[in-house]
């Protein structure tokens, strides 16, 4: 029964058709300037298909049947939420996303950070996450830039101070030589998956239009310089990958590289973005070059990898 949920999840994913991989572009209503609406659009994650429980708060089923709060699928249905608020002035949309940046405060641990892969109970990683960090983190500043209540910046800059630490004291953040890579999973094999890097990007950028501490901005500057000159590292030249121990990623993953990557290219100018979101649009228009990725793609998930608990895929 396992293995059958797991592979029809696959399937799901590569066909572009599970509900954890919708189509996000870029988004609707955000600005580079203030805080406002979210950089991706992720509207879609607000659907009839989200499993809330009797308080509003979204669940996550894994493969192997654990019910779990996990904090990224919570984080970006509030994200969809406000974006939806702001597109169609709906005061309930506002009220269940305030709701949902208050669930983010009670659910802090008192050092800043939210339990995340410890929720699905993986055995693969840490449970700190970047990208858990940087999407709470715009939750609660969206929450405070709404409400002016000073508890949502404040639980938002325990966040951030909480991500910025090195991996090795506990953070989210590999310092290596004059780099600065923040990892969705923190593990042994310092993954690095691209897509949560950028999100975490994100949360940042969030943070210095809030806090003009040179701390922050030093450190944004520092990791989108180590992602520009990583980035050729990501490249398969005919796809992307998903992180760099060479994951190739699923057409939805290289559908969002090319969205995130557009966006930091207008957030920063750095022509290596715009150059490699064009070249992997490029792929992306050549069947052939799709086939072959979602062949890799399913092969690797049929053998499992030793960078990934398989077990914790969300299945609903």
């Amino acid at each position: 029964m396992k293995a059958l949920k797991l592979l029809r999840r696959w399937m799901n994913m590569l066909f572009g058709k599970s509900q954890f991989h919708v189509e996000q572009g870029r988004g609707k209503c955000y600005s580079l300037s203030t805080v406002k609406g979210y950089y991706n659009d992720l509207t879609n994650k607000v659907s009839d298909k989200t499993i809330l429980d009797d308080k509003g708060i979204p669940i996550n089923i894994t493969v192997a049947n654990v019910k779990a709060y996990f904090p990224i699928t919570i984080f970006q249905y509030a994200l969809g939420l406000y974006d939806k608020y702001l597109l169609e002035n709906k005061k309930e949309f506002l009220e269940k996303f305030i709701n949902i940046a208050d669930w983010a405060i009670s659910n802090q641990n008192k050092n800043g950070m939210w339990d995340c892969m410890g929720k699905l109970k993986d055995q693969a990683h840490q449970t700190q996450s970047s990208m858990c960090q940087s999407e709470g983190i715009s939750v609660l500043l969206r929450a405070y830039t709404e409400t002016k209540k000073e508890k949502y910046y404040k639980s938002a800059t325990k966040a951030i101070d909480f991500m910025i630490k090195d991996i090795k004291n506990g953070g989210t953040c590999l310092y290596e030589k004059n780099d600065v890579i923040f990892q969705e999973y923190v593990s042994k094999y310092n993954l690095s998956v691209l897509n949560g890097w950028v999100f975490t990007i994100f949360g940042l950028y969030d943070y210095t239009l809030i806090n003009d501490d040179e701390k922050y901005k030093d450190i944004l500057n520092r990791t989108v310089a180590s992602m520009i000159k990583k980035l050729k590292l990501y490249d398969r030249k005919f796809w992307s990958n998903y992180d760099l121990k060479g994951t190739i990623a699923s057409p939805a993953y290289h559908d969002l590289h090319i969205k995130q990557l557009q966006l930091l290219y207008e957030m920063f100018g750095n022509e290596e973005f715009i150059i490699y979101a064009d070249k992997w649009q490029k792929y992306q228009a050549i069947k052939f070059y799709k086939l072959c990725a979602m062949i890799i793609k399913l092969k690797q998930k049929i053998i499992k990898s030793k960078y990934y608990d398989i077990n914790t895929s969300l299945v609903k």
